[in-house]
């Protein structure tokens, strides 16, 4: 389990943080450390490399909440366990950080319609998760509210700059269409001009119908993508060998991060454009 106060400095005589809070996956964790500084210890739930569609809470995990004041959640399926492990922690609240979201409906292999949770893999809604933390973080310690409008003020200015950059590597592209292994990257595609064509699997860690396969590998080859991108989180084991029967290569995209290279929320998206562009670039008419 992860836990620190990331902007505190060592030398200083700020105070020491009595407060505790939680999030259970690794951008909302790292945006909230950020934004907390040395106001709060903040504990991450989700362990780096796991994915939140299949993670099971162990009774260490609830021993590492214990004292937690809120526990930031993204909600829409992502994340349901996370009642009943603050029930376990004692945690009196919890609060999904998508207040202000504009929220993308998905539609299944089996025509059912939901809320793609996966709100965070952009800039501008980064800045909105920030704000709902920051909030909270003004109601749990309101004589600290300085202190927390300044870390948030510059962790803004932050992702504003970053958003910049994204938007500069994606500029201009000979490809915008990308496959990806499964549905997370919609809200990325649709703040940066990108379009996803084509999933793999319909949910995560669900085997694709062979129907769902043949749509897959035909709009792969209509389109003229080149790459498949995966996830860190995610088996990659059944897509192998379609990738190599439609001449594709794989390449990941990471949804969470927490690994190395994207050590950080800004790292990681920093990290998916450049993926997406360097595909991108890479892709000539004579690219096998």
């Amino acid at each position: 389990m992860l836990a620190c106060i990331s902007a505190a400095d060592a030398g200083s005589d700020a105070r020491a943080a009595t407060t505790k809070v939680a999030a259970t996956i690794f951008p909302v964790y790292d945006i909230a450390r950020q934004v907390a500084g040395s106001v709060a210890d903040v504990v991450l739930v989700l362990p780096p490399g796991a994915s939140p569609h299949t993670f099971e809470p162990t009774p260490a995990t609830v021993y590492a909440l214990a004292g937690a004041s809120v526990l930031f959640v993204v909600g829409h399926g992502l994340d349901d366990w996370a009642a009943r492990l603050a029930r376990g922690a004692g945690i009196p609240r919890l609060l999904a950080v998508d207040v202000g979201i504009a929220l993308r409906r998905t539609a299944d292999e089996r025509g059912g319609r939901g809320i793609d949770p996966h709100y965070w893999l952009s800039a501008g809604n980064g800045k909105l998760i920030a704000k709902t933390i920051a909030a909270e973080l003004v109601r749990l310690t309101p004589d600290m509210r300085a202190t927390i409008d300044a870390s948030l003020a510059t962790y803004l200015a932050r992702l504003d700059a970053a958003d910049a950059e994204i938007r500069k590597l994606l500029a201009d592209l000979p490809m915008r269409r990308i496959a990806t292994v499964h549905d997370a990257f919609g809200y990325f595609a649709a703040a940066y001009g990108l379009e996803v064509a084509a999933t793999f699997e319909p949910y995560p860690g669900l085997e694709p119908s062979p129907r769902f396969v043949v749509a897959f590998q035909k709009t792969i080859r209509s389109s003229g993508i080149r790459m498949v991108f995966t996830e860190p989180q995610l088996s990659i084991d059944a897509l192998r060998p379609i990738a190599r029967d439609l001449g594709a290569t794989l390449g990941t995209l990471d949804p969470l991060g927490g690994l190395a290279g994207r050590e950080g929320y800004i790292e990681l998206l920093l990290f998916d454009a450049r993926a997406v562009a360097a595909a991108a670039r890479r892709r000539t008419d004579g690219d096998p």
